[in-house]
């Protein structure tokens, strides 16, 4: 009935902390869906009382609940006419709380033409008695109390309404950098989720078509909300080489099939998105301002003699000029920064000359340019005009979704619920703030005052929560200055950032994800034994790949879950191991995630064999086999301190060093080495009985 859970372990450490804590009351700060608050209740009944403290609609409905305070929520004017039919089930407090509980699920839908629309309203009337009458049952049973609930700014909360005395538990809503992912903007820019705000106006479009249309339009939309957050995330890797990190429930516009049709056909969240639509529309390409001597003048050819219109059938962006070197210039001028134009001569005796391609080449015109009267003009246009229509939206194909454990997110909400993401059509996902959003849109209610959350008042948080004897703070970022007080380190996934659980005293433990490991029914090759003649792959289970990955890869990589594994032997005795993961660069190229030779043999280049029987057609077979489809080439990414990587860098045939970053603030790699290194080569250029005569004859002598 409650969103959201926390986690065994951070549960372990708060049991093991409060436990010890003088006194009867525990004060939680952000409490969001009361999870502490469940879990300290459970753990002390009433022997304790829990205090919380939060500023969203929901969470103050719940924890004014739970004080048996009461619920001042009526609905708003506007929607009297749309929801009078809740009226009967906001008189008594419980049956309130159970109307704004259900809300999270229906009230989206509220006010918004379509048939789509239409039938979860109606299908929501429906069924609304019985569910109604359930989430009231089960919150008429709830034994969770609250001793009481502010709402209003947790730093306000500390200062004025927590004893100085009193113990504190936190888990406060803000974390890492924000993710780099860039949204189309009103004003034509491509910016960076994590530094957009509420308030901040976007181009976007119609969750479904309107009705009496064939297909979504473009609207103007504001961001209701943008916060950070961490979340289990996947990467969805496209065929054109991008890949996008976002939430698993992230809905994408996506299709079933390449070729056009009628309409653009469902929203499908990212980790379905290769079983039920693995075709994602881009709406536009992306851009970057040009500031050249030649940029500028096209701008101010544009400011200077242009216009934009946006019509039902026709729109445009151009200049109107005579024929002549100047009109001459333009043209040539654009088609040099990739624009194609077309002229259509006027009874003036000028002619138009405007950029050809529909509302994406235009938009991507002005803010290549970015001539400011037209940028200007633009937003005061019906920008609703403009259709995004199927047959004319390029499908990308989504070629892998990889799961890459808990990142820092920006939850983003918009008050048409889409936005456009590195050009590709995007919807809100369903994390907590959109979710509970349109309850502040329904109904008034006390809301509380608080301020911005800066990077100041983040720091003000920290230092007012440890200036008290007795405190448990959750972080997803590691505090130097506070290591003397870290009381556990809880990573609850394989890949999964880690929480630094700070607290004034007790404790400290480390919780890491248990993977399991099984043995391998094979010996490995002895300290100085020689190679054999007869080369094999052997399949390995998950637990097998991970019990010897343990042993012998380096502790610093994180670990993962492969499309494929295998061990390397030969005459029997096992030498090493290697992992595939679906294509991640290339459609057709296979991503080599992990290769590794067992450590303690007599020789010094073995980690090349290794590589070459990934490279072998056997290795090649099991890939297509895993994968369904063909698979010519490999590609792999080293951290090195070097520029080049021994173990691929000479003596494997074919294979290539394809880039080179060097870790930067912006970039760091992996925090660890100088030298990121992106190495690929082929699949099946040799069988493994000619790659180990290949290796024995450049390596197999080359002893430690």
């Amino acid at each position: 009935m409650f969103h959201g859970s926390i986690p065994a372990p951070l549960r372990s450490i708060i049991y093991e902390h409060a436990g010890t804590w003088p006194g009867e009351d525990i004060y939680i700060g952000c409490s969001g869906n009361m999870t502490i608050e469940r879990v300290l209740h459970a753990r002390f009944g009433d022997e304790r009382r829990v205090h919380g403290n939060d500023i969203q609609a929901y969470s103050c409905a719940l924890g004014w609940y739970l004080a048996g305070d009461e619920l001042n929520y009526t609905l708003r004017e506007e929607y009297e006419e749309p929801l009078g039919w809740l009226k009967p089930y906001l008189e008594d407090r419980t049956d309130l709380l159970a109307t704004l509980m259900l809300g999270t699920r229906f009230l989206q839908y509220v006010g918004k033409d379509g048939a789509y629309y239409r039938r979860m309203m109606d299908a929501t009337q429906d069924q609304w008695p019985r569910m109604h009458e359930k989430t009231a049952t089960k919150l008429r049973g709830l034994q969770t109390k609250l001793g009481s609930f502010y709402a209003g700014d947790v730093r306000d909360y500390l200062r004025e309404a927590v004893p100085s005395k009193a113990p504190v538990v936190m888990f406060p809503p803000f974390y890492c950098l924000a993710p780099e992912h860039r949204l189309l903007t009103a004003d034509l820019r491509w910016v960076p989720c994590g530094e957009l705000r509420a308030g901040d106006r976007l181009i976007a479009f119609d969750e479904e078509a309107p009705e009496g249309y064939t297909h979504r339009r473009l609207r103007w939309s504001e961001i209701v909300r943008s916060e950070p957050a961490m979340k289990e995330c996947v990467r969805v890797v496209l065929e054109d080489g991008t890949d996008i990190v976002c939430t698993e429930d992230h809905p994408w516009l996506a299709d079933r099939h390449n070729r056009p049709s009628r309409v653009l056909r469902k929203w499908v969240r990212a980790d379905r998105l290769l079983e039920e639509a693995p075709y994602v529309i881009r709406l536009t390409n992306t851009w970057e301002p040009v500031r050249t001597y030649e940029s500028g003048w096209l701008a101010g050819m544009f400011d200077g003699e242009g216009s934009v219109y946006l019509g039902k059938s026709a729109s445009k962006v151009g200049i109107s000029q005579r024929p002549g070197l100047a009109a001459d210039q333009f043209a040539l001028r654009l088609k040099e920064l990739g624009f194609d134009t077309s002229v259509s001569p006027r009874p003036s005796g000028v002619n138009g000359i405007d950029i050809a391609g529909g509302w994406p080449e235009m938009l991507r015109a002005l803010g290549t340019l970015r001539p400011e009267r037209l940028v200007a003009r633009l937003q005061k246009l019906e920008v609703e005009r403009l259709s995004v229509r199927s047959r004319g939206n390029p499908r990308v194909k989504v070629v892998a979704v990889e799961r890459v454990g808990v990142r820092p997110i920006q939850s983003i909400m918009t008050t048409t619920g889409t936005y456009i993401g590195e050009g590709f059509a995007m919807h809100n996902s369903g994390d907590y703030q959109a979710q509970f959003a349109p309850i502040d849109a329904a109904f008034n209610w006390p809301e509380p005052t608080f301020r911005d959350l800066t990077e100041e008042g983040k720091e003000e948080i920290i230092a007012q929560v440890q200036d008290r004897p007795n405190w448990v703070l959750g972080l997803h970022i590691e505090r130097p200055e506070l290591r003397d007080k870290l009381a556990g380190v809880v990573q609850t996934a394989n890949r999964g950032l880690p929480i630094y659980v700070y607290a004034a005293a007790g404790p400290r433990r480390i919780v890491r994800p248990h993977q399991p490991v099984e043995p391998i029914p094979m010996p490995k090759i002895a300290p100085n034994e020689d190679l054999g003649d007869r080369m094999t792959l052997h399949i390995l289970t998950g637990g097998q790949f991970a019990g010897i990955r343990s042993q012998f890869m380096s502790k610093t990589i994180k670990p993962g879950s492969p499309l494929i594994a295998c061990g390397v032997a030969v005459d029997g005795k096992l030498i090493g191991a290697f992992a595939y993961l679906p294509p991640k660069f290339d459609p057709n190229t296979a991503y080599l995630m992990s290769d590794f030779p067992v450590s303690w043999t007599r020789y010094r280049r073995l980690a090349k064999l290794i590589v070459m029987a990934a490279s072998t057609k056997e290795a090649q077979l099991l890939i297509q086999r895993s994968l369904s489809k063909r698979i010519d080439g490999w590609a792999t990414t080293a951290f090195t301190d070097r520029p080049n990587s021994a173990k691929y860098g000479r003596g494997i045939p074919g294979v290539k060093l394809q880039k080179r970053t060097e870790a930067s603030s912006k970039d760091p790699g992996d925090g660890i080495h100088r030298y990121q290194l992106q190495y690929g080569g082929p699949l099946g250029a040799y069988d493994l009985n000619e790659a180990l005569t290949l290796w024995k004859t450049k390596h197999g002598k080359d002893m430690r």
